[in-house]
């Protein structure tokens, strides 16, 4: 699915047939995000994955109902809108084409939270990720900063990011909460209306 967002333009008659155009009102941010947190492999000495091997979650859940809808590099179908059924979704997207964003993503405690990104003309990054997942951890896993590799998805639509929007896939070789805890993580995260 192409990332797209609506503009439009309200005409008001004042006066004798004299128009005016208000600015458009923003549509809420909204996204999704698909996420495997795994162990360390090989492990970090006195570290660990207090999660356990392995678990993967996404926001909004669609795994359990709608396995092959899952956001991935082709399948991009369900999203959650900031304000919506308590979600909070705030992002920003800026540049081209060279682009800097960040993003927070969460739903029932589950979620995740991207600072300090960067892409440059190659659709190529880095960024600094949290994952949030109280169901599996006790605290938030962050990774060291501007250490996980950000790739922007491209679909027959063409590279999937500009002012206001992104799909991406980021790979973590670490995310921690020290002082022993250290797991891996990657997956797919996308923002849409975005400031920018």
């Amino acid at each position: 699915m192409n990332l797209s967002s609506s503009r439009w333009c309200v005409m008001a008659v004042v006066g004798y047939g004299a128009l005016a155009c208000s600015d458009p009102v923003p549509l809420p941010a909204q996204g999704a995000i698909n996420t495997q947190v795994s162990a360390v492999s090989p492990p970090v000495q006195g570290k660990a994955c207090s999660a356990g091997a392995s678990f993967t979650y996404d926001v909004p859940q669609v795994r359990e109902d709608h396995p092959d809808d899952v956001l991935d590099d082709g399948t991009y179908i369900y999203k959650v809108i900031d304000g919506d059924n308590n979600a909070t979704v705030k992002c920003s997207v800026k540049g081209g084409p060279v682009f800097n964003f960040s993003g927070n993503i969460v739903l029932n405690g589950e979620g995740m939270e991207v600072t300090g990104g960067t892409v440059d003309a190659t659709l190529k990054g880095t960024a600094t990720i949290t994952i949030k997942n109280s169901q599996h951890l006790s605290s938030s896993l962050i990774s060291p900063p501007s250490s996980c590799a950000i790739d922007i998805v491209t679909t027959n639509a063409g590279p999937q990011v500009k002012a206001g929007s992104m799909w991406a896939h980021f790979s973590c070789p670490a995310v921690e909460a020290p002082p022993s805890d250290s797991c891996a993580a990657q997956g797919y995260f996308v923002f849409e209306n975005c400031a920018q």
